[in-house]
């Protein structure tokens, strides 16, 4: 299993939080998707020289006081990946982590290019659930 995670400085911890708790939101930014329904998605992901038509499900979402975690599950044509995240929010600032772990007979064939691909998915779904809330800039 392999991990990416960041800080981020805030403006507004409720309006965060608050777009953090939208399922809907963490859904509608997940890259490429196409399509949801309830707590299913299908997603069109560029992986290299490859167009793939995946799809997900979301299986796990967690409101606790100020931390939100979930976990995501996408397959496609020789790949499964659980994208698992937690954010933890504080009065100014928070802090995420995103853990995955890519496996199937095409993971293992173009298991660089995956990596690279499920780090970028993991940090773009962060980065989009945060700009919606006016988070602020990168620290």
């Amino acid at each position: 299993m392999s991990e990416v995670m960041g800080t981020r400085k805030i403006k507004d911890k409720d309006k965060v939080l608050e777009a953090l708790s939208d399922k809907k939101t963490l859904l509608g930014c997940t890259p490429g998707v196409k399509e949801i329904d309830g707590d299913k998605f299908t997603a069109q992901v560029k992986v290299g020289p490859l167009n793939v038509e995946v799809e997900g499900i979301l299986k796990e979402f967690k409101v606790n006081g100020n931390e939100v975690s979930n976990l995501l599950e996408v397959t496609g044509p020789g790949i499964i990946v659980a994208i698992s995240t937690s954010v933890k929010v504080y009065d100014d600032y928070l802090e995420w982590k995103a853990s995955y772990d890519v496996t199937g007979p095409l993971a293992r064939a173009i298991s660089n290019t995956i990596d690279r691909k499920a780090k970028e998915i993991a940090t773009e779904i962060i980065e989009c659930t945060l700009s919606s809330a006016d988070v602020g800039d990168d620290s």
